[in-house]
């Protein structure tokens, strides 16, 4: 008898992603999908296996910086789109993965003068 009761109000399971319509949360969504990419990027040219038990955590610390960061970036007019944000938060994953004694050669993070503003004032 369950199996032909249906459900009380307006509850339809095959609507669409209502929240992917907004133009922020699609930003958002490019935002996080660049950043996985960049970490995947990052991880595998420091030889780590994604299966790793430490990456859980550096990401953890890194995503509480990058939040910091994001903040920090607005207050001093740092537009932060998609780009500027993953390679932001691959610096920081990358400070974070540093401090635990593991070595980050030079030249395979991304530079750029927005960067270096934001992390001089993150500094202060």
């Amino acid at each position: 008898m369950l199996a032909n009761k249906k459900p009380k109000g307006n509850v339809n399971m095959n609507a669409s992603d209502e929240w992917g319509k907004d133009p922020s949360v699609q930003i958002m969504r490019t935002v996080f999908k660049e950043m996985e990419k960049a970490q995947q990027t990052l991880l595998s040219q420091l030889d780590f296996s994604p299966y790793d038990l430490r990456i859980r955590k550096w990401r953890d610390q890194s995503l509480t910086l990058f939040e910091q960061a994001w903040g920090l970036a607005n207050r001093i007019g740092i537009s932060m789109d998609a780009t500027l944000a993953s390679a932001v938060y691959l610096h920081l994953l990358a400070k974070t993965i540093a401090s635990e004694g593991n070595e980050i050669p030079e030249g395979i993070l991304p530079e750029g003068k927005e960067i270096e503003r934001l992390f001089k004032e993150m500094q202060q």
